[in-house]
């Protein structure tokens, strides 16, 4: 994409399994675009982090919403890089785009729950080294004909990959990154860099060394687009909402997190709060060189998402893109 000159773009995630069927995930995506949303995103869990909940495949569940929307971005949010071969991650990728006429954003990451990994015995050392070949690779499938590739962890010879993305060169690669090895990366070879509840401060100094090192190797730190991904808990009134997150949010983190998590600190990483307590918020991140807001609304239901959608969005109204 190209320079995005102070614009943002406001998002939803769906995840994880909650729902009764999946025609009521029809409904939010449906009503996500009509309120005027931005983007729509779905998680990559062979787990849930969630005890008794689970997740469905982010691929088949875009594909599906696709066929029902027209405009809104779909993306992934953030696929991990060591559970598919990156030639099936490019076709994937490649019928989403085609499926959605140009709507795919890949969200790819290393992955983090190492319980996962190991349930499943998929090598959790050296996914960092794997994922910075995969989103290679992905590029090359989609751009060049034929690719081959020598590395560690995976070698093509000949390979084809046709057709090739509608979105040209190719569907923005988001990278999601924490640490400075990652950070480094996404500045290397993302289309944007995505962080999980960052503090205000914690974003800017991140963005600021992604931008930094991307100055250092010639590329245009403004064509990198930061987005922020926070758990979210929003009401009619900040009381209800901060219950709201003790209750349904609190406690997940604290098991990804940190155990001694306290409802303050969860708040400087989350939005909580009503809906002026969400635009001073967001405001905060803008400011700090965010680009795209994508929020995960715990519980999501129709009454909480027209909230978002009348009360928020419409703020920024004047600078969505």
């Amino acid at each position: 994409m190209g320079e995005l000159n102070g614009q943002i773009r406001i998002g939803l995630t769906i995840w994880p399994w909650r729902y009764e069927s999946f025609d009521e995930i029809i409904r939010i995506s449906s009503l996500a675009e009509k309120f005027g949303l931005g983007s729509l995103w779905f998680s990559d869990h062979l787990m849930c982090t969630v005890p008794g909940q689970g997740s469905l495949e982010p691929f088949s569940s875009l594909s599906a919403v696709a066929s029902r929307t027209k405009r809104i971005s779909l993306g992934t949010k953030v696929i991990c890089a060591s559970f598919r071969h990156p030639g099936l991650v490019a076709k994937i990728g490649v019928t989403l785009d085609v499926i959605s006429h140009g709507r795919l954003i890949l969200g790819i990451g290393a992955g983090w729950y190492k319980r996962e990994f190991d349930a499943y015995g998929i090598p959790y050392d050296g996914r960092v080294s794997r994922m910075h070949e995969v989103v290679k690779i992905v590029k090359k499938l989609w751009t060049d004909t034929p690719v081959d590739y020598e590395g560690k962890f995976f070698k093509l010879k000949g390979a084809i990959c046709s057709p090739k993305p509608l979105q040209k060169p190719h569907p923005p690669i988001w990278i999601a990154a924490e640490k400075p090895r990652m950070l480094k990366i996404a500045a290397e070879i993302g289309d944007g860099w995505l962080t999980v509840n960052p503090k205000v401060n914690d974003f800017r100094q991140k963005l600021s060394f992604i931008q930094n090192h991307a100055a250092k190797i010639g590329r245009d730190k403004d064509k990198i687009e930061a987005t922020c991904y926070m758990y979210a808990s929003l009401a009619k009134t900040s009381e209800e909402a901060w219950r709201t997150a003790e209750v349904e949010i609190l406690p997940e983190r604290r098991r990804a997190l940190n155990p001694d998590l306290s409802l303050e600190e969860l708040g400087e990483i989350c939005l909580i709060g009503d809906s002026d307590e969400w635009i001073s918020r967001i405001e905060n991140y803008v400011k700090a060189g965010a680009h795209h807001i994508i929020v995960k609304i715990v519980p999501l239901d129709k009454e909480r998402l027209k909230l978002y959608a009348e009360k928020v969005i419409p703020y920024f109204k004047d600078q969505l893109v």
